[in-house]
């Protein structure tokens, strides 16, 4: 006696790389240092990375906020990262960036230690920042990518800088 067919079951089909590109699409996020931690951003905010420049300082601004550059006939505000995550300033090297980014219809620039690399990352292999983080002092902290050995933390640089977007809206003529 034979077994019996299911004929009603489908044979399995093979998923295709174009398959798992629609489900999961890659991301491109910009991989850079912050003292000794790895953050990354969406490289779609990233309009361009810039060595350090001169960044003129503005009395009574938070003390992330390093001051103001003028790039190509706009003004744009400068915050320092590391004073923003860490609370403290770190000595500025050869390999000092500046990262003009896109916040919303505002542009600003952050200064980093130095930028690593840009990744290609399936958005499934993000994974969302672990409760405590996000509801600690860390808000803008959003996910984790990366192997184990070399985690990397994703940063919301609208979240990261809310507070001074608020203040920059509601003062008169507010920038951009």
């Amino acid at each position: 006696m034979t077994n019996p067919v299911n004929l009603l079951a489908r044979r399995p089909r093979a998923v295709t790389e174009a398959d798992a590109a629609a489900h999961d699409p890659v991301v491109q996020l910009c991989a850079f240092f912050v003292g000794r931690e790895e953050y990354v951003l969406d490289i779609q905010r990233v309009e361009e990375i810039l060595p350090l420049q001169r960044v003129i300082p503005i009395p009574h601004t938070p003390s992330f906020v390093e001051g103001v550059l003028h790039l190509r006939g706009a003004i744009l505000p400068v915050v320092d990262l590391r004073r923003r995550l860490q609370g403290h300033e770190g000595p500025a090297t050869p390999k000092t960036r500046l990262l003009v980014c896109r916040v919303g219809n505002r542009r600003v620039v952050v200064r980093v230690d130095r930028v690593a690399e840009v990744l290609r990352v399936r958005r499934g292999d993000i994974q969302p920042a672990p409760a405590v983080v996000s509801a600690g002092r860390s808000p803008f902290v959003v996910g984790v990518c990366g192997p184990p050995e070399r985690l990397r933390l994703l940063l919301d640089i609208k979240a990261l800088l809310r507070s001074e977007l608020e203040r920059e809206a509601a003062r008169p003529g507010g920038a951009e």
